[in-house]
């Protein structure tokens, strides 16, 4: 669809494909909390989330093996129908087969007829080096299964980045506050400081504030 052709699926919901009525799966999000040097430097982690998978038994049509969905006789496979009252004509959702169309006469008894399942997965992150707050890596066909067929949606991981106790960041550039003396302030020398490898060292210069 072209919400997915332009905005990489980011729109989520169950998009409607033609007569058909396929519609791709929902998009999920997963916070995950850094390090500010695993931040600086990328890592690759592994995650479990709670999703849902197709159903194995009947691949996702909600239909015992063997058997498949008929056409509503309510609606005709409209998914829709209209009731009269008077001159008023009201189109609202089939009650019988809830604006699919089609409803299922034997039931998947292993999803129950939903065509997919409650599962927890392990899927393996990459994050890279210099992400920031709020960034979001996009996994792809990670998120829920879609309906009769349709596609997956996806997976996005938000960074959190976790308080540091010396370093408060301003996107590529580290702020820290380090104590010197009096003398040290008022004739110069150096300092050593902490970095996110180690240490350095700096020069004060004379009579800094």
């Amino acid at each position: 669809d072209i919400f997915g052709d332009i905005f990489g699926g980011a729109a989520g919901g169950q998009q409607r494909r033609g007569p058909q009525q396929v519609y791709r799966g929902n998009d999920l999000s997963y916070g995950m909390e850094i390090t500010l040097e695993e931040a600086a430097n990328g890592k690759e982690t592994q995650i479990r989330i709670p999703s849902w998978e197709s159903c194995g038994t009947c691949s996702g049509s909600g239909a015992k093996p063997g058997t498949k969905a008929q056409t509503c006789p309510m609606c005709h496979g409209q998914g829709s129908v209209h009731q009269r009252h008077g001159f008023f004509s009201i189109q609202q959702t089939c009650p019988q087969c809830r604006g699919t169309g089609q409803f299922i006469p034997k039931p998947c008894p292993t999803c129950r007829g939903a065509g997919r399942m409650s599962k927890d997965r392990k899927l393996t992150v990459k994050i890279p080096a210099g992400v920031d707050e709020g960034d979001r890596i996009r996994l792809s066909n990670e998120g829920e299964p879609g309906a009769n067929g349709g596609p997956p949606g996806d997976l996005y991981v938000v960074i959190q980045i976790r308080t540091h106790a010396v370093f408060k960041r301003d996107h590529n550039d580290l702020h820290c506050e380090m104590p010197v003396s009096f003398a040290t302030a008022a004739l110069g020398g150096e300092i050593e400081i902490p970095t996110l490898d180690g240490h350095a060292k700096i020069k004060v210069p004379t009579e800094t504030q």
